[in-house]
């Protein structure tokens, strides 16, 4: 159960990543050099990084056969998010395949027990 925690945790860190990433994208940063440094996408780095390290933590103590599949819940996440967040458009087919995630997560999960 711990291993199955950590990554449900990683992939919260991971979606922190693709909005630095996006509201990040609209900002050229700051110009060092030949170098251009945005502190917004350098959350997303570094919360990818967090993510990388739950997740290879997660792998010591669990099944990759079930931890990776559970690592599709974080485009459960990014999906909630860009809505609520970001006010992007959202269909009833894109409700769909966030519940087929979820029930393909659940499936998994379950043929594991």
């Amino acid at each position: 159960m711990r291993s199955e925690i950590l990554v449900v945790i990683a992939t919260f860190f991971t979606t922190i990543a693709q909005l630095s990433f996006k509201l990040g994208s609209a900002d050229s940063g700051l110009l060092i050099g030949p170098l251009t440094l945005n502190p917004v996408i350098a959350i997303g780095f570094v919360s990818y990084a967090i993510a990388a390290l739950l997740f290879i933590n997660a792998l010591r103590g669990g099944e990759l056969s079930l931890l990776y599949p559970l690592w599709s819940l974080s485009f459960v996440w990014i999906f909630l998010a860009s809505s609520l967040l970001l006010k992007e458009s959202v269909t009833a087919l894109n409700w769909l395949g966030v519940l087929l995630i979820i029930l393909g997560v659940s499936f998994v999960g379950r043929g594991s027990a």
